[in-house]
């Protein structure tokens, strides 16, 4: 089940907001600068007026009184955000709070004032500082209303391309296990058939496939949860379908490896190679009764992995494209390779000369860890 968008955009936005470093030094660097503004402002005005303390005396009030106010106003500000949708009720609301919190913090800042000095009535100095200073206590409020709703905005549009990520990535795993799942079945059909043909004819041949199956089958669901896995493994386990394809047709077909050692660590898609095999038995030696030389070659080629299967007895009856986008062998391939490279891989058909078919791939090169094994 797919979860609500914005729901859960809002619950990671509120998860992430002071999980980074940076966004804590910011806003207590923000903070910083709000209470030397103020405490240097509250300063020069008391230095005017003959009654100056010690910095660090209005430094400490500032701190005091913006260690409650600025939490609030910001916390006022996160639970009612001034969006296309809520504006209309929010803004009188921010108006209302700004004027009270700025009244509040005035009048303590008048008040303090008046101990102070004494022979000032309380009445003149509350209006002094609630007409000199509240125009920049209002803009304050807002500077932070802003920063609020600017810092939602912006952390808001990251969770929901996170959350976009996320979808994307958990649809492509999917997709790449429905390919799978739809590979493995075709490829057991094609055995099974051929086992039934030889049960009669050679129960030996039939035998050795049923053999040659299990192992194969044993190899593949080691890696069932592994999108990707070693040409080394890879080649381990077309050697058990080569097995198997061999006995069924005998002399008549042969096949050559020529894989570049350097490539071995090479990561490729399980089971990437078997259905290029497969389709060059069934449109070649499969439809015609003269022979066939099946290679399959791996290189390195730059910063790509380089994988060919060749056949000598077949020929494209259709344009590639088309014959890419039909049965379930090529089109699953180049679907699983879209699904884990995007743009950076190619799979391309080719005829060659007088007769045969090519089938290239170009995978990006990750490597992965693998054992040797001798493929001479």
């Amino acid at each position: 089940m797919v979860p609500n968008v914005p729901q859960a955009t809002n619950t990671l936005v509120q998860r992430k907001w002071m999980e980074s470093p940076a966004k804590r030094f910011l806003i207590v660097a923000g903070w910083a600068l709000v209470v030397s503004l103020f405490a240097s402002q509250w300063y020069a005005y008391d230095a005017v007026h003959g009654l100056r303390e010690p910095f660090i005396y209005y430094l400490g009030w500032c701190c005091y009184m913006w260690g409650v106010l600025t939490p609030l106003a910001v916390w006022i500000a996160w639970r009612h955000p001034i969006t296309s949708s809520t504006w209309l009720r929010n803004i009188p609301f921010h108006v209302g709070i700004s004027v009270l919190l700025t009244t509040a913090q005035l009048s303590v800042e008048a008040w303090i004032t008046w101990l102070r000095a004494g022979d000032w009535p309380l009445a003149a100095v509350l209006r002094h500082y609630l007409t000199q200073h509240i125009q920049v206590c209002l803009l304050t409020y807002w500077l932070l209303v802003a920063a609020t709703q600017f810092y939602r905005t912006y952390d808001q549009a990251r969770a929901r391309q996170l959350h976009a990520a996320q979808l994307e990535a958990c649809l492509a795993h999917v997709r790449i296990e429905n390919l799978r799942t739809q590979l493995n079945p075709h490829f057991l059909f094609n055995t099974l058939q051929a086992v039934a043909t030889l049960i009669q004819e050679n129960p030996s041949a039939a035998e050795e496939i049923v053999l040659r199956l299990s192992e194969l089958l044993r190899a593949s669901l080691d890696e069932m949860r592994t999108h990707e896995i070693s040409l080394a493994r890879e080649v381990e386990f077309l050697e058990h379908y080569i097995a198997i394809q061999q006995r069924r047709f005998g002399e008549r077909l042969r096949f050559e490896m020529h894989i570049d050692p350097n490539a071995l660590p090479c990561a490729v898609p399980t089971l990437v190679l078997q259905p290029l095999v497969e389709n060059a038995i069934r449109h070649g030696i499969s439809k015609h009764k003269e022979g066939d030389v099946v290679t399959v070659r791996g290189f390195r080629n730059r910063d790509h992995l380089c994988l060919e299967v060749v056949n000598l007895a077949s020929k494209l009856e259709l344009a590639p494209e088309q014959l890419l986008s039909r049965g379930i062998g090529l089109s699953n391939t180049r679907e699983r390779l879209t699904q884990l490279y995007g743009a950076e891989q190619s799979l391309r058909l080719a005829n060659l000369e007088p007769t045969g078919v090519s089938v290239q791939l170009s995978l990006p090169i990750r490597e992965v860890p693998y054992e040797n094994t001798d493929l001479e």
